[in-house]
């Protein structure tokens, strides 16, 4: 069963390297060679800047993953805006965000330095394709999202905002104090069966994934990183698709530094899965998809509103 249920996920149908207007790129780092995938919009032009995107893939997933999960809706938003995407591969299918794993192919990445991976990558694409480098952004989904939070952490000064999608604050990060304030904004669902809503251990087919906080420790944090108000703007969307079984309530705490705020997408009754996106394991695995929201569409609009400000946010 185990061996079928990976199969699924990892044998996505679609390949970045057979797909138009990707260009495959790598350099070695840490003695490995390290590669990632460039989409660039169907109007770019070399000259002008423009903002980037990294988008990380899940655990156990890869680059080529990322796009069919969201239904195409992120080179779909590059295309309309244009915009920049980067694809980047992590090592062993993942990422090493900075959670302690001790069991599992998971383990074979705390080696890893992804951090000085994504850095270099921000750096050549700054260098080589003119990106606003105040205009750098990293979203994830799981494994891809508690790694755009350890960039947030370890590298701000190099992004703008990260949005997350089923994931939360690593517990090994609770005590750091980064330098720089980020805007932030967490899109989780209440029924995730693989990363709790509530924190505590991850567990993967049993094995243990690290601890994490809740998703409201984690917004809790950063908003006392942030400087924002403690008190949020909460609003309840509209139910745009009464047969998904879910709802979306959205807190917004404002008034951060260097312009940053924090934002909760709470996903009642969402699952371990991008709202808007593929429903790819069945619900009995991963839960439901909500169709209220295009999270895709929500995350661009969210980054567009942000750029990094130069100086220290202490």
């Amino acid at each position: 069963m185990k061996r079928y249920l990976l199969l699924i996920l990892f044998l996505l149908p679609v390949s970045c390297k057979a797909q138009e207007n990707y260009i495959e790129k790598s350099f070695l780092h840490q003695e490995r060679e390290r590669t990632y995938y460039v989409y660039l919009p169907k109007d770019h032009v070399q000259a002008q800047s423009v903002p980037l995107v990294l988008a990380l893939h899940g655990g156990g997933g890869k680059a080529e993953n990322v796009n069919w999960l969201t239904n195409r809706q992120l080179t779909a938003e590059a295309d309309s805006r244009d915009w920049i995407v980067v694809f980047p591969e992590g090592v062993h299918k993942g990422w090493n965000d900075g959670r302690v794993i001790k069991t599992g192919r998971d383990r074979l990445r705390m080696d890893v330095d992804d951090v000085g991976f994504l850095a270099e990558v921000i750096s050549r694409m700054v260098a080589e394709y003119g990106v606003d480098a105040t205009r750098v952004y990293a979203t994830g989904i799981s494994n891809g999202g508690f790694m755009a939070m350890r960039l947030a952490i370890d590298v701000p000064e190099k992004i703008a905002a990260i949005a997350t999608v089923t994931a939360n604050l690593a517990e090994v990060h609770r005590h750091k104090t980064p330098p720089l304030a980020t805007a932030v904004l967490v899109m989780n669902g209440t029924d995730d069966p693989l990363v709790p809503y509530a924190g505590g251990q991850i567990k993967v087919f049993g094995q243990e994934r690290g601890d994490i906080l809740s998703t409201q420790e984690t917004i809790e944090w950063w908003v006392r990183h942030n400087g924002c108000l403690p008190s949020p703007k909460v609003e309840k969307l509209p139910d745009q698709d009464t047969t998904d079984g879910c709802s979306v309530e959205v807190a917004t705490y404002g008034n951060g530094k260097l312009g940053t705020e924090v934002v909760l997408y709470k996903v009642v009754a969402g699952g371990h899965t991008w709202p808007g996106g593929k429903q790819y394991l069945g619900k009995w695995l991963v839960g439901r998809v909500c169709r209220d929201i295009n999270a895709t569409q929500v995350i661009f609009d969210f980054f567009a509103r942000h750029r990094r400000v130069a100086g220290r946010s202490d």
